[in-house]
Order: C-alpha cells, then structure tokens, then sequence
C-alpha cells in the first residue's frame, strides 16, 4: 500500500505542470521580441532594396542602349550630311562650270 501511494505521488509530481523558469525578464523578453520584428522587417526592406538594384540595373543597361544607338545614328546623321555637303559643293561648282563654258 505504501509503495502504490509512493508511486501515485511520483506520478502526481511528474504529470504536474511544470512552470519554465527563464533567466531573462518579462522586459529582456520584450525587447528580444522587438529587435526580431524590427530585423525582420529590415529583411524585408533589403530585400526591397535589392529587387530595386536590379531593376535600376537594367533600366541602366537600356538607357545605355539607347543612347549607344543615337550616338551612332547621330554619327552616322553627321557622316551622311558631310556627304551631301560635297556633293553639293561638287555639284555647285559643275553648274557654274557649265554656265562658264
């Protein structure tokens, strides 16, 4: 009988709740809280921040596209009208050679 009321009451004591002892205050806890949404939220601002970089990227990389291909048409603009200045040079001093003779 001793030794079933012994054993009752070490199962009572193990199958109570135990309370967690924590070496940190209610405070101390809250602030850890606190730190770990505010990481968390500044992970997702990062995370923000990088998607941006690569969409700056590669607006950057078109822009540069784009004014590549102007330069290009630009010079090519100025190549074309050079030509034509001759030729209309060329072509003045033809008609005044011909009015001339």
């Amino acid at each position: 009988m001793i030794q079933f009321v012994i054993s009752m009451l070490i199962a009572w004591v193990a199958l109570q709740p135990q309370k967690a002892f924590s070496q940190f205050s209610d405070s101390t806890i809250r602030e850890i809280k606190n730190r770990r949404i505010e990481l968390h939220e500044c992970r997702q601002k990062q995370a923000l921040y990088e998607q941006l970089a690569v969409n700056d990227e590669n607006t950057i990389h078109r822009q540069d596209s784009t004014i590549q291909a102007l330069i290009f048409a630009n010079d090519e603009l100025k190549i074309a009208k050079s030509t034509y200045q001759k030729l209309s040079a060329f072509s003045s001093v033809l008609l005044l050679l011909a009015i001339i003779l």
